[in-house]
């Protein structure tokens, strides 16, 4: 028997043929003129990407890493700064300030929804002395996605605050602008739709918000702006870099640029629509709303009576489709199914296709069979993926 997988978990993604061959190059001097020439390309490659004119940093770390990095750096001990909470994320962010001595507010959003601008203008008019906004731009706890343009543009008009978002589950997936939207810092990571695999995390800084890290007095030393931009400025990591990871970063951001971004944005949205109208075919209901929904995954509540575990469980081992729990309070009631990075639509089809199964398999009678899979097929036709 031939043991097969289809990863559907909104990350680590999969990684393509391309990365997994480039990782198994022999390893190069992190120091040396080869990493460091292609260490400036990989930076010349996410600003690009993420339309930055400001300075962009690699670190050895998860994205969990480079959200600590951006309250350590971006703000001080005693700033009264306000956290957008529109899933898990967020109350990562706001544990953070918190834990590091920030007077942060926290703006609860109920899952499924993204903030709406005026929520946190609200919130900004009668604290006028915020110091920062964090946000996540995609939230993969509550699958939902932020207009993190129109909230940057609002809190442009009434506030000089810097504006931090948690990209780490939408670089690569759709479409950023750090320029254009007026964001201080963008928060990223190697192992979601940059089809790497986990360990390093990507910071994007606007002048300003280096200016402001360069002045202010040290509270880490691991994730110094100053000590990690003298060594970017030359091409070059603080510490020891995980070489035959950013190898394989290197070789997914070539891909991404022959795809075309607009294509690649097109093309989860696509995914996005597919497995939504498959699903609600089948008579599921869905986590997000649709106008809110994130392109990346898609949240999916169990039948009632069927525990979401159960569901993960029989997917993973019966058919091979491994698909993610939720999370928080929905942990046991609802599971994902991703679409972000190095996924098409045979992979979707396949998921399709075992849900059902196991939904049969799990007794909810109330499905017809094949109902999801052939509209799933016949949307397909229709976008041509």
């Amino acid at each position: 028997m031939i043991d097969k997988e289809f990863l559907l978990i909104p990350g680590p993604t999969p990684l393509p043929p391309r990365v997994i061959s480039a990782m198994t190059q022999p390893i190069i001097n992190h120091r040396g003129p080869r990493f460091k020439e292609m260490f400036q390309k990989a930076m010349i490659a996410l600003k690009e990407l993420i339309n930055c004119s400001g300075d962009v940093y690699l670190i050895p770390s998860s994205g969990t890493g480079a959200m600590e990095l951006s309250v350590d750096n971006f703000t001080s001990k005693g700033d009264k700064v306000l956290v957008v909470d529109t899933g898990i994320f967020g109350e990562r962010f706001y544990m953070m300030n918190v834990a590091r001595g920030r007077n942060a507010l926290r703006l609860k959003v109920e899952w499924g929804r993204a903030v709406q601008p005026e929520e946190i203008t609200e919130v900004l008019i009668s604290n006028s002395d915020v110091k920062a906004v964090f946000i996540a731009h995609n939230e993969t706890s509550a699958t939902t996605i932020n207009d993190i343009k129109q909230i940057s543009s609002r809190i442009k008009k009434m506030s000089d605050c810097f504006i931090i978002v948690d990209a780490v589950s939408s670089i690569g997936v759709t479409e950023i602008d750090i320029d254009n939207w007026g964001i201080d810092v963008l928060i990223g990571a190697s192992q979601k739709g940059l089809m790497s695999p986990p360990g390093i995390g990507i910071v994007a800084a606007s002048k300003r918000a280096v200016e402001y890290a360069m002045k202010k007095e040290n509270e880490t030393y691991y994730f110094d702006v100053k000590s990690i931009k003298k060594n970017a400025d030359i091409n070059q990591s603080f510490t020891t870099f995980p070489v035959s990871t950013f190898l394989g970063l290197s070789e997914a951001l070539k891909m991404i640029q022959e795809e075309g971004y607009e294509n690649i944005y097109k093309r989860h949205l696509i995914y996005r629509n597919l497995v939504r109208t498959a699903l609600k075919e089948i008579g599921l209901e869905l986590v997000a709303n649709d106008a809110d929904a994130s392109p990346g995954l898609t949240g999916i509540y169990a039948p009632k009576g069927i525990n979401a575990n159960d569901i993960i469980s029989m997917m993973r081992e019966r058919y091979g489709v491994e698909i993610a729990s939720a999370q928080g309070n929905l942990k046991g009631k609802a599971f994902r199914i991703s679409h972000m990075g190095y996924i098409n639509s045979n992979d979707l089809l396949v998921a399709i296709s075992a849900l059902e199964c196991t939904l049969k398999d799990l007794g909810y009678n109330d499905i017809e069979m094949g109902i999801g899979t052939k509209k799933f097929l016949e949307l397909r036709r229709k976008f041509e993926v």
